[in-house]
């Protein structure tokens, strides 16, 4: 082998995407603060003399993780903090005598004076608790008619505008079902990922106090069983991560309502993985979404994604709105991914500086510059200089120290990609 092929294997936006997203994800470290914060969350909730005390022991009660930390998808948001946002559930059988407001009106005053809070929110379905470069939004669940199948009940929809209602939901199964229709154990991937890993990953948060450092070092020590998840190193939720955060960044100065993520995260789930990497998972992901949306319009109806493990819980019940109004909802998502798409087939075929603007303006400035220093740090350990160079057209790296100079290159004709007309198989070789 020569030393040309020794570093002509890996695709360049392959490589440069994983690396966008192991930037955007939270850290071994950081799974491991947010983790016990759901433990302090328990514990406080319990602690003699709260409003929801006696509920939180009775051997029914439960809280776990749910939403992005739930499915490995959570990423930071924002472009100029470094953010995660996380969701808990706590589930127990609210009395029949409380009125639909009452069980976050408790929930409220129960998670007063939580360690290393610097604000408390209360939003239409959850308490917020907002930490440094973090939040944890706390949503109460009613198990108390003990519906049948993957944990399902109702949460409280309390707004200040309208009366207070219950609205049906199955975190518990929604977070089954995505996890079972993504591809796992996907060898050469996950090989990829977690080598990215280990060179890239960078923990954001920062220990509340001396107690939550013992406690994390101990839990280390013991192997505790997780409260998070584990990680789910598949394609799909890599591009998920991608696709979301580029969502984020769209919408941040949209007078246009975001789409809920778990909308995303149900197509992602119902679209599956394709064979050819993580560029062109992205891609057909963004069209399938966006296509989707197109289809909706021209037949003058919304799209209406339902949990799969329990029907009655509306995915998107407040995205997009009714119509009209929802048209613009729908135009404005299409053409955001619509762009997204055409991004992609530009990046394909452009030099390194141009993908590099791209990177910064489809995920942030500064995922863009951390990302320029792991391509320099990985040059600089395979003795390369610290200019990679792209063969436009081709989807690969070289290097300018093993190979000719870039005028002798010949460029391959352009790839098209035809999202739609792909013919989607599962990842690994499965249909």
């Amino acid at each position: 082998m020569s030393a040309f092929d020794q570093f002509n294997n890996t695709d360049a936006l392959d490589e440069i995407f994983l690396d966008v997203a192991t930037i955007l994800e939270l850290s071994p470290e950081d799974r491991r603060i947010a983790e016990n914060r759901y433990s302090r969350l328990k514990a406080h909730l319990e602690r003699k003399g709260g409003p929801l005390a006696s509920f939180m022991i009775d051997g029914q009660s439960l809280i776990y993780a749910q939403g992005s930390i739930a499915t490995s998808t959570t990423i930071i948001s924002g472009t100029d903090e470094d953010r995660f946002d996380v969701d808990a559930i706590v589930e127990f059988d609210v009395p029949l005598d409380w009125s639909d407001k009452k069980p976050l009106d408790l929930l409220e005053r129960a998670l007063e004076g939580f360690p290393g809070v610097i604000e408390i929110e209360r939003c239409t379905r959850c308490i917020q608790l907002r930490f440094r470069s973090m939040h944890m939004d706390v949503t109460i669940l009613d198990r108390s008619k003990r519906i049948g199948g993957e944990r399902p009940g109702e949460i409280f929809h309390s707004p200040d505008d309208a009366p207070s209602k219950r609205i049906p939901s199955n975190p518990w199964g929604f977070t089954d079902w995505f996890r079972s229709q993504i591809s796992v154990g996907q060898g050469q991937f996950v090989e990829r990922i977690s080598k990215a890993r280990s060179t890239i990953s960078r923990s954001r948060l920062s220990y509340l106090d001396d107690q939550e450092r013992i406690v994390i070092a101990k839990a280390d020590q013991e192997g505790l069983p997780p409260i998070i998840p584990a990680r789910v190193d598949a394609q799909e939720a890599v591009a998920l991560k991608l696709l979301k955060r580029f969502i984020n960044l769209h919408y941040q100065n949209n007078p246009l309502k975001r789409p809920p993520s778990i909308y995303l995260t149900k197509l992602t789930g119902d679209f599956g993985c394709v064979e050819g990497g993580l560029a062109l998972q992205l891609e057909y992901l963004a069209s399938f979404i966006a296509q989707s949306l197109r289809s909706h319009m021209q037949q003058g109806t919304r799209p209406k994604e339902v949990n799969p493990f329990y029907p009655p819980d509306k995915i998107n019940d407040r995205w997009p709105r009714e119509l009209p109004d929802g048209f613009d909802d729908m135009e404005g998502l299409a053409g955001a991914l619509e762009y997204l798409v055409g991004a992609i087939e530009v990046m394909n075929r452009s030099s390194m500086r141009d993908i590099y603007d791209k990177v910064g303006e489809l995920f942030g400035e500064n995922v863009a510059q951390e990302q320029v220093k792991v391509l320099k740090k990985r040059s600089d350990r395979r003795k390369k200089q610290s200019e990679l160079l792209l063969q436009p057209g081709s989807g690969k790296i070289y290097s300018p120290a093993i190979i000719a100079p870039v005028n002798e290159i010949k460029s391959i004709p352009d790839h098209k990609f035809h999202p739609m007309k792909f013919k989607k198989e599962r990842c690994g070789g499965k249909s």
